[in-house]
């Protein structure tokens, strides 16, 4: 198996994405699996090291040294954005947001252009996105965006769940208006060609969530199964896909009756995240279904409660990274 070069974006300044990066990059049990291309900011990872009391011995390279063979452990690419050096741990700011997408940005533009194989994400938060005028709900709208790919699925894995999301980061009020047959259908479409992919499922079987308490009860409560859910489930049937439902979403989760499933498609974000969560928190990875690239990300946020305490863990991390390299070597086969 080769080394993969991965990008890992810093994730917010004023979190613990740069406590998690300095971590990872210290972690010898990683060291044969993967390079670390770490993008931020020099300067932001040196006040965070002596905050923590560790020295900082990271080589600060450039973008050529990544593909020709010179790196041979963990190392910083440089993002250096303004401000950023003077915002205050532990809260959101403007400056935070707009580093938080510098970062990610270098890191994706490693990726297209080969120096990196795939992109991990450290965390950023929604509110210094929005401090900063950001038209994003987060990562997976960015990247949608700047990948000019159609349609994504957000799916987390973890404790032994396989959860994707019709929806994600909007209200829950606006959730039914954006629920539509082709919309669905399309979220069953990449599922189902990337938990191939990227997971080895052969005609992978998908469960697919109702919206409403006990999926209506043949419509006692909303008629979103039987007008939208159940059309989309039974067109992508007619395409081979091997999904079924609309499932009560109280019991779909239960133990017993997962084990049948190698994913579920929840229609909104609570719905699917929060069982997942109570299993895995901590320890699940956030992975981008339906882009060109390969882009893994944590579970959690920038934990502002905790940022440069020294106790944030990197279990989440570590195993977005895993999956990340566990991804690129299914695809070279």
């Amino acid at each position: 198996m080769r080394t993969h070069v991965l990008a890992v974006s810093m994730g917010d300044p004023a979190g613990i994405g740069p406590e998690l990066v300095l971590k990872v990059a210290a972690d010898s049990t990683l060291a044969g699996l993967a390079r670390l291309a770490i993008v931020g900011g020099e300067k932001v990872l040196r006040q965070h090291a002596a905050i923590l009391g560790v020295p900082f011995e990271l080589p600060v390279v450039p973008t050529e040294d990544l593909t020709s063979g010179k790196v041979s452990g963990p190392v910083v690419v440089d993002v250096d954005t303004p401000g950023v050096e003077g915002v205050e741990l532990g809260r959101p700011s403007a400056a935070g947001g707009q580093a938080s997408v510098a970062y990610v940005e270098r890191a994706l533009e490693l990726v297209h252009s080969g120096a990196a194989d795939a992109l991990v994400t450290g965390p950023i938060n929604k509110v210094a996105f929005g401090l900063a005028g950001l038209p994003w709900a987060g990562h997976t709208d960015f990247l949608k965006e700047r990948t000019r790919t159609d349609a994504v699925v957000m799916m987390l894995v973890g404790g032994g769940l396989r959860v994707g999301l019709v929806t994600h980061h909007i209200p829950i009020s606006e959730v039914p208006s954006r629920l539509s047959v082709e919309g669905i259908l399309s979220a069953i479409r990449i599922m189902a060609a990337d938990l191939e992919r990227y997971f080895g499922c052969v005609k992978p079987h998908i469960a697919v969530a109702g919206l409403n308490p006990h999926a209506s009860d043949g419509g006692r409560f909303g008629d979103e199964e039987a007008r939208i859910i159940r059309p989309a489930i039974e067109a992508a049937r007619t395409e081979g896909i091997n999904c079924d439902g609309p499932h009560p979403p109280d019991t779909l989760f239960v133990p017993a009756r997962r084990e049948r499933y190698d994913a579920v498609l929840a229609m909104y974000h609570d719905q699917g995240l929060i069982p997942l969560k109570m299993q895995a928190f901590g320890r699940a990875v956030n992975v981008t279904l339906g882009l060109p690239i390969v882009r893994t990300s944590v579970d959690h946020g920038t934990a502002y409660d905790i940022a440069g305490k020294g106790v944030a863990s990197t279990d989440s991390l570590v195993e977005a990274i895993r999956l990340a390299v566990s991804i690129m070597e299914r695809l070279k086969t």
